[in-house]
């Protein structure tokens, strides 16, 4: 029992000392897919537009850096079909200072499919069936990034989907497709 008081003690006055800061992030992505069955795989240029928080704790080179985010993922499939998927990303990422205004970062990212369309050069839409692409994906995200402009963070990430895309990848010829990104975004701090 007293060891519990002191551990919420100790936690509660770490969190105290902590440094929270919060910010809107905007970003451009390059979309493409990875797996054993890419290799025809092109890439499509998206945006992504939400908000962010940062937690630290001072002295130490370490920060918790969770956001929410809306993500525009264009896709082409060939030379004549452009597949375009809204998601929400929730990534968790734990930044580690190597200077002043160097960082790097890496932590889970939670995605939620939100709609997936695709139309043809003509802009005739192609339908899919609704259970055709997973509504949940898993990612691991890997950056680094720079705060030299004070209350601005630029950063650099990639970001490599760890589940499947289609929701039946067993459909005719298993498939293995996951998503994976080139993100260059800033966070302006309040």
């Amino acid at each position: 029992m007293l060891k519990k008081i002191i551990l919420a003690a100790v936690v509660a006055a770490t969190a105290s000392f902590a440094q929270i800061n919060i910010g809107v992030r905007a970003g451009v992505d390059m979309n493409t897919f990875w797996g054993d069955d890419t290799e025809d795989a092109s890439s499509g240029i998206g945006f992504q537009a939400g908000v962010g928080a940062k937690m630290s704790l001072p002295m130490l080179p370490i920060t918790v850096a969770p956001e929410v985010v809306i993500d525009m993922r264009n896709f082409d499939l060939n030379k004549n079909t452009v597949l375009t998927e809204w998601a929400l990303d929730i990534p968790v990422l734990v930044r580690f200072s190597l200077l002043p205004i160097l960082y790097l970062e890496a932590g889970p990212e939670f995605a939620f499919n939100l709609s997936v369309s695709a139309e043809d050069d003509d802009g005739d839409e192609i339908k899919f069936d609704d259970d055709f692409f997973n509504t949940f994906e898993f990612d691991l995200v890997f950056g680094v990034g720079t705060g030299i402009v004070p209350l601005v963070d630029i950063d650099f990430r990639v970001v490599l989907g760890m589940t499947n895309f289609l929701a039946d990848p067993e459909i005719g010829d298993p498939l293995d497709v996951s998503n994976m990104q080139f993100v260059l975004g800033a966070t302006y701090w309040f």
